[in-house]
């Protein structure tokens, strides 16, 4: 493992386990984003997350960014940040307040709905909590995602219009992917302390492949560095709810 995230997030929690600090006064808040693409004809969107909830999905929508945030700690006010760089659209979500770890009572959920109609480079670097990333009918160019501490959801299932690649630094708590069966799929796995779990895979050359890969002319690479914890592989029909 390249950088050695379960360490780190190892670390993480031995600190919420001894570490005794005053606390933010709690005031539940929600605060709504939208940001336009203004022209752009592809997105990068970079998600930092240091603890809670996150949720994402794609929707037939003209703005980029379609967002609910609800938090009670002044340090989960969001920051959104989106700029051009000639035809790209660059999109930066993450807290006012980086530093510190809060106790007690937590809230914080991003709810983002993100555009189908340009393609799109997932960058997610997630702290401690839960995430459900649906992805299905994105143009997908690239998703890179570093775990922490919790638990993922990645949606990829159902048809889509180019191959791309996935990487997964996993970090310690469980991981469920949910694959397509009619476009080809290539995971390999750098199995850490925990299990692999699949369904509708099968073993060729040291990856993980669908029935569909190597039959068409779209592959979705993917790579799992799974730290400490459960990773299950799953392959679901298209049209499934």
């Amino acid at each position: 493992m390249k950088h050695p995230r379960w360490k780190t997030a190892a670390l993480v929690l031995a600190v919420f386990a001894v570490t005794a600090a005053c606390d933010e006064p709690r005031r539940d808040s929600t605060e709504t984003t939208t940001v336009a693409l203004e022209g752009a004809q592809r997105a990068e969107v970079k998600l930092r997350m240091g603890a809670g909830e996150l949720r994402v999905r794609g929707a037939d929508q003209e703005a980029l960014l379609e967002a609910e945030f609800r938090f009670n700690r002044e340090r989960f006010r969001p920051d959104v940040n989106y700029r051009l760089f000639e035809d790209t659209g660059i999109l930066e979500i993450g807290h006012v307040r980086r530093r510190g770890i809060p106790l007690g009572n937590v809230r914080n959920t991003w709810d983002l709905s993100l555009t189908r109609a340009v393609p799109l480079d997932l960058d997610i670097d997630l702290g401690a909590g839960e995430s459900r990333l649906d992805l299905r009918g994105l143009a997908l160019s690239n998703v890179d995602i570093d775990m922490g501490v919790g638990e993922m959801r990645l949606d990829l299932s159902g048809p889509h219009r180019q191959g791309f690649r996935v990487k997964i630094d996993g970090g310690i708590g469980s991981v469920r992917l949910t694959l397509p069966s009619e476009t080809g799929v290539r995971i390999k796995v750098d199995k850490g302390l925990g299990s692999v779990d699949t369904r509708g895979l099968s073993k060729q050359e040291g990856y993980y492949v669908n029935e569909a890969f190597g039959r068409g002319e779209l592959t979705i690479d993917i790579d799992i560095d799974a730290g400490i914890g459960s990773v299950d592989l799953r392959v679901e029909p298209a049209g499934r709810i």
